[in-house]
């Protein structure tokens, strides 16, 4: 063994002095969540060809690469499954607070406010000339009105609330674009200088990003040649390389945020998939056929209650007086008032003639209860289509409720089978690329020795040149 196996066992010391760090490096990123663990690629030196060149001789070892270990097919899956699990959280928790507005638990809520005005018009028809009731009347329905002005005014801040955080959240989504493409000039710079050297950390960080904003958009992505990750939704790229495609925002006459393409200015549709989706289908969706079932309960109860006491007479003779009026516009339930000049309890109508204890006025609003004046609801026919009438007042009310209910029961099931599924996919993930303690102090024991003996080759060298160098011819002297 001559100087090549001098040159043999320094490769091992390097190589393995390499391997040494990236031990070391795995085990101070143990509790990163974010980190992947990385192996050291060992490969064999090219060969070269004996003086006689009849056979060949081995070099060394040499670092291929540092390479992560990870399964890119979980990742994908895992970020397919982020986009599903994104929207039914986004929607179910927005939804609860949709809920919590209505709060329709015992004792409590809106069906509570109207059965006591219904009672409250039903002690008046056996009362009819008590100032009392009638003022009893007079309180509930204020008690009404105050209650679905308050729901209506929630269910508007929601609303609002969701426009601010769509905003919010489209100018996250383009902040992290721009750190993804940042992230990916720095991996082609790092590695286009050196094969061996792979800019990992970055990677980490990058896929952080991605593992993010899959939950808020339905992102596909694959890494090029060059180490960068194109990032595209809907088959358009929002990452190439160095450079990103934003996301712009335009509001509509209602000064509501809706996405286009930066670009083209073409009008993004997310088809029911991530938290950015959930949002706008909750704001423009849920939100807005509720404020709708609820303009109509409140409209039709006015409606029917006003033509029937415009027909009564109060205690002085007078008639053709509207029990609800609008503060503006059309009654809905953000405007409904109780006539003003009801305050004065003497012009509720209650009775059709003057006659003492006619209370049949009263009997008749009291009545509406039981009539059929809803149908299933449906926002393209009027509320009023005599061809769409099958439920009474609080069958209208209870049906809201029942599918506000189902509604978001079905997106907290979906969240919660994701996020289930996300999970294993999440573990799977972990049992591939998460650190180990006990294999990387395996490693390390095993990359230890392999540097001693390397090191023990070269003492062997060294001494048998010295022998050759300052010994050799000494014999005989």
């Amino acid at each position: 063994m001559g100087f090549g196996g001098l040159y043999i066992s320094i490769s091992g010391l390097q190589a393995n002095k390499r391997s040494l760090e990236t031990v070391s490096h795995n085990i101070s990123n143990a509790n990163n969540s974010n980190y992947v663990r990385q192996g050291a690629i060992h490969v064999s030196n090219s060969y070269t060809n004996s003086m006689d060149s009849r056979f060949q001789v081995g070099t060394g070892v040499s670092i291929q690469q540092i390479r992560q270990i990870r399964d890119e097919f979980l990742d994908i899956k895992f970020r397919r499954e982020m986009a599903t699990f994104g929207y039914h959280k986004a929607k179910s928790e927005l939804l609860a607070d949709v809920e919590s507005i209505f709060n329709e638990i015992p004792d409590s809520g809106l069906q509570k406010i109207m059965d006591g005005f219904w009672d409250k018009w039903n002690e008046l028809y056996k009362e009819a000339d008590s100032l009392p009731i009638r003022g009893l009347v007079h309180e509930s329905a204020i008690a009404f009105t105050d209650t679905v002005n308050h729901m209506s005014t929630q269910l508007d801040n929601i609303q609002q609330n969701l426009n601010k955080k769509i905003v919010t959240t489209v100018n996250d989504i383009n902040n992290t674009l721009d750190k993804i493409a940042s992230l990916n000039k720095k991996i082609k710079v790092i590695e286009s200088s050196n094969n061996v050297m792979k800019a990992n950390d970055y990677r980490d960080e990058r896929n952080a990003l991605l593992d993010k904003l899959s939950g808020i958009l339905p992102i596909s992505c694959y890494e090029n040649n060059l180490g960068e990750a194109i990032v595209s939704l809907q088959g358009k790229d929002l990452v190439s390389g160095s450079n990103f495609n934003s996301i712009s925002i335009e509001n509509d006459e209602k000064g509501l945020a809706n996405i286009y393409w930066k670009d083209s200015k073409d009008k993004i549709d997310l088809n029911g998939l991530g938290e950015l989706c959930g949002l706008i289908d909750v704001r423009d969706g849920s939100v807005k056929e509720y404020i709708n079932r609820l303009d109509v309960l409140v409209k039709t109860i006015a409606t029917e209650i006003n033509n029937i006491h415009r027909t009564g007479l109060d205690l002085q003779g007078n008639t053709n007086i509207d029990f609800f009026v609008p503060a503006d516009g059309s009654i809905n339930a953000s405007n409904i008032r109780v006539n003003p000049i009801l305050s004065d309890f003497n012009k509720i109508a209650a009775s059709k003639t003057l006659d003492k204890g006619d209370g049949d006025i009263a009997k008749a609003i009291h009545d509406l209860r039981k009539e059929t004046l809803y149908g299933k609801f449906d926002p393209s026919k009027p509320f009023d289509d005599p061809a769409n009438k099958d439920m009474n007042i609080d069958e209208f009310y209870n049906d809201l409720i029942a599918v506000l209910g189902i509604e978001r029961e079905s997106s907290r099931g979906t969240a919660e089978t994701q996020a289930f599924l996300i999970n294993q996919i999440n573990e799977d993930r972990k049992g591939i690329s998460s650190v180990s303690l006990d294999e990387e102090m395996t490693d390390m024991i095993k990359y230890q020795h392999s540097y001693v003996a390397n090191s023990r080759v070269i003492n062997a060298v060294d001494e048998m040149i010295e022998n050759v160098v300052n010994r050799l011819g000494l014999v005989g002297r």
